[in-house]
């Protein structure tokens, strides 16, 4: 069975469990939606099996129903299989982190990417792939981002090199919006974002990685190239990594500063069209 096909019985599975729960419960869509805190419009797409349910939505599903984390196992199950088996440890890992700071210095970490923009990094990467296997892809990706939608979302802390955000990934529209969502991502009070400008000099490390802060412990992330990620808890691997992280944020731009960069960006991309 191919990943699209495996992705769509998924969403269709879940579909019939949000239904079976709504019916259950012996209300409206509308109050079902009220009871959940999410949209009318979204439990209608996700009862009907348009969209995928997000983690959050089958946690909320358990608040309501007082059922324990049955729907959170049953979303594990059905969705996360999706996932490459050395990615599962840390999208564990993202699910439940109070603090996610992030090092981009080739292409913006998929927790803030916009659809356009995923789909152009996974086109590069899968050239072979249809367009529902890229999409379903896609998917999976906005689907961690619902992260920072929840109530009390991780404290988000990204430093970025210009030359990722001066990268065109899929022309010039697809970067201003993804400037623009980067922008407006930033003024909110949970995230932080700095940019390395080229004028700062060397970077004191040039390999992307992730470090995360889970249940009062701290957590490093990093992925070679040709699959496979690494999570280091070890004392040394977490000094180090704090080190690294004070540098980056001594040597970018300040927060507004790069909030200035990021709109004047985005508005010379619009000209530029």
């Amino acid at each position: 069975m191919s990943e699209s096909s495996r992705r769509s019985r998924a969403i269709a599975a879940f579909a019939e469990e949000v239904r079976q729960q709504r019916q259950h419960l012996g209300i409206s869509q509308t109050a079902y939606a009220n009871l959940l805190a999410f949209s009318q419009p979204l439990v209608s797409k996700v009862e009907r099996g348009e969209v995928p349910a997000s983690p959050e939505f089958a946690r909320a599903m358990d608040k309501a129903g007082k059922t324990g984390g049955v729907y959170v196992r049953l979303h594990g199950e059905l969705f996360r299989q999706d996932y490459p088996d050395w990615f599962k440890p840390y999208a564990d890992l993202e699910q439940d982190a109070a603090a996610i700071v992030d090092y981009s210095p080739t292409l913006l970490v998929g927790l803030v990417q916009t659809e356009a923009y995923a789909a152009a990094v996974f086109r590069a990467w899968h050239p072979t792939e249809t367009v529902d296997e890229i999409m379903a892809r896609v998917e999976l990706r906005l689907q961690r981002q619902q992260i920072l939608n929840r109530p009390h979302p991780p404290r988000l802390w990204l430093v970025v090199t210009e030359g990722v955000l001066r990268m065109e990934v899929g022309g010039a529209s697809v970067m201003q919006e993804q400037l623009a969502y980067l922008a407006d991502l930033a003024e909110r009070p949970n995230v932080t974002l700095q940019v390395l400008r080229a004028r700062d000099g060397a970077p004191p490390v040039h390999m992307p990685f992730t470090f995360l802060t889970v249940d009062g412990q701290q957590v490093l992330y990093s992925e070679a190239w040709v699959g496979g990620g690494f999570v280091d808890r070890s004392p040394e691997g977490i000094a180090k990594t704090t080190a690294v992280c004070d540098h980056l944020r001594m040597t970018a731009a300040s927060a507004q500063d790069s909030l200035d960069l990021l709109r004047s960006m985005a508005k010379q991309q619009g000209a530029d069209e």
